[in-house]
Formats: structure tokens, C-alpha cells, sequence
């Protein structure tokens, strides 16, 4: 599995999805472009709805894979949960890692927040 590949299965199996288009994610600068992969996945619990947005990034001067957690309740107003982000080396960039950072980052959503 090339880089993309990782992203896929590891998201797939936490029951992400991918929604959107490579270009709907891609902003162009003056001096970079920078292309932001968004997945997201829906629980409903006893406190209302759950949506967790996970986006991947590349900071290029770092060298680092950016891996962020959102989330939030989008049916009331501040119901933001969790935001977070956590870094990856691209050197190590491999499913094993990728799987393990994900694990750090998204935590069960709890029944009620």
C-alpha cells in the first residue's frame, strides 16, 4: 500500500469516510499547495449527535505527517468535544505508525459527553 492506501484502510477501519474530492480539498497558496484529506464518521448517543472529523496535512518543512481530531455536537451551540492533532515523521510513515497515532488521537466517544 503507497501512502493513500495506509490512510484508506486505517480510516475504513475505524468506520471513517472519505466524502469529498481531491480537488474540493485542495487549497493553492502563492508559494505551496497544501492538500487536506477530511474524514468523517456520525454516532448518535443518549447526549446527541457525535460527528468526528479526522484530517491529514503534510507539514513540509517539518517533514511531518499532521494528523487532527474534531469533535463536535453541530446540534447545539459550543459543542465542540475535542480538538487535537498529533505528528507523525514521514521516515515513518507506515501503516503500524499510522494505525498507532490514530489510536492516540481518536478516543471512544463516550454515551453521554
Amino acid at each position: 500500500m503507497i501512502g493513500g492506501g495506509i490512510i484508506k484502510a486505517a480510516m475504513a477501519k475505524r468506520g471513517f469516510k472519505h466524502r469529498r474530492t481531491e480537488d474540493q480539498f485542495t487549497i493553492r497558496g502563492e508559494y505551496a499547495r497544501n492538500l487536506q484529506y477530511v474524514y468523517s464518521r456520525e454516532q448518535q448517543t443518549r447526549g446527541g449527535l457525535v460527528v468526528d472529523l479526522v484530517y491529514f496535512c503534510v507539514d513540509v518543512l517539518s517533514e511531518k505527517l499532521v494528523i487532527g481530531l474534531y469533535r463536535e455536537n453541530p446540534t447545539i451551540e459550543n459543542g465542540i468535544y475535542a480538538n487535537g492533532s498529533r505528528s507523525l515523521d514521514l521516515q515513518k510513515f507506515n501503516l503500524e505508525n499510522v494505525e498507532r497515532e490514530l489510536d492516540k488521537l481518536i478516543t471512544p466517544v463516550k454515551d453521554r459527553i
